[in-house]
């Protein structure tokens, strides 16, 4: 009886779960496989993606100055040096303005110095220290200071194969002592010709010159000297001093003058560099490329506030005040 019990208990079961419902088989389908097509870029998309080549701006033959709005100007320094003069600081004279340029540097004043490679030589520690100042750029200016084309402010002139040699052997003095390579050449005196330009620009260097002239060789009138500059800058002007006792004698006195004045007028202070950063080089005009120079003479003293009689101790006389 046992066992006939067992025996229906499996049939019961299996006849329960064949009425339960049943998961339907999924029929997996495949696809046959697209080839893959190797469409070419369209022709619009060709031109988007295509770069854009500017051309380089032309290396300015002569730059005097840079076209600009904003109230900039580039006060440059020339540093002379003749063999004389060299003889001379060699025997204990001293060509150094360490007042003009300790001034520049309290008032953190960005300025071009044109260095001559023979100031270099003989002056290498302020050298040195100057070139380390990153507010000031060093440019070239010569080796010992001859003129480049006459007449010129009576230097001795040179002939063209020296002028190569002069901006040579400065540019190796001055790489040499400072560390740094100008890239900016300035004339002794300004004077220049259409082949000494040529010379410059097959050196690799730019010549640069300025719109604003100081007159502060053999000034003694620092009053005058920032009059000249104060009334003459305009935005994007470059000024020309020199930075030497005994040949400018009162250019640190007349900086001290022409800085505060043109700060208050908001005018910023630049390197060469920097202002030809800000606009495109002014040029001269004149088709011959020749500048030369004579002695300049200072401008005459203003004239007297006030003239009459005056009544002294022998007797009346006319003057001026």
């Amino acid at each position: 009886m046992r066992r006939g019990l067992l025996l229906v208990i499996p049939a019961i079961l299996l006849a329960a779960a064949s009425t339960y419902p049943q998961p339907t088989a999924t029929k997996v389908v495949s696809r046959p496989v697209q080839p893959l097509v190797d469409y070419s870029p369209l022709p619009a998309l060709q031109q988007e993606i295509r770069p854009v080549v500017t051309p380089p701006a032309p290396v300015p033959r002569v730059v005097l100055g840079a076209q600009t709005t904003r109230p900039l100007v580039a006060l440059t320094f020339d540093l002379d040096m003749t063999p004389d003069m060299a003889a001379a600081a060699r025997a204990g004279f001293k060509w150094i303005n360490t007042d003009g340029t300790s001034y520049l540097e309290s008032m953190n004043i960005h300025a071009t110095l044109f260095m001559t490679g023979m100031w270099a030589e003989v002056y290498p520690a302020e050298a040195r220290r100057l070139a380390r100042n990153p507010n000031l750029e060093i440019g070239n200016h010569s080796y010992s200071h001859p003129a480049f084309h006459s007449p010129c402010y009576q230097l001795a002139a040179v002939g063209r194969a020296a002028q190569l040699g002069q901006v040579q052997r400065a540019q190796q003095t001055i790489e040499r002592v400072t560390g740094l390579t100008p890239k900016f050449f300035r004339f002794p005196g300004g004077c220049y010709d259409r082949a000494a330009l040529d010379t410059v620009h097959a050196a690799g260097l730019i010549p640069v010159q300025w719109n604003v002239n100081s007159i502060d060789a053999f000034n003694p009138n620092p009053r005058q000297i920032a009059s000249t500059v104060i009334n003459g800058v305009e935005p994007g002007s470059i000024v020309v001093m020199h930075l030497m006792r005994g040949n400018a004698p009162s250019s640190a006195a007349a900086l001290r003058l022409i800085i505060p004045a043109l700060q208050r007028r908001g005018y910023e202070f630049v390197t060469v560099s920097e202002l030809l950063a800000a606009g495109p080089a002014i040029q001269p005009t004149d088709p011959r490329e020749v500048v030369e120079a004579a002695q300049p003479r200072p401008p005459p003293a203003p004239p007297p506030h006030w003239c009459g009689w005056v009544t002294g101790q022998k007797g009346r006389v006319y003057i001026c005040r």
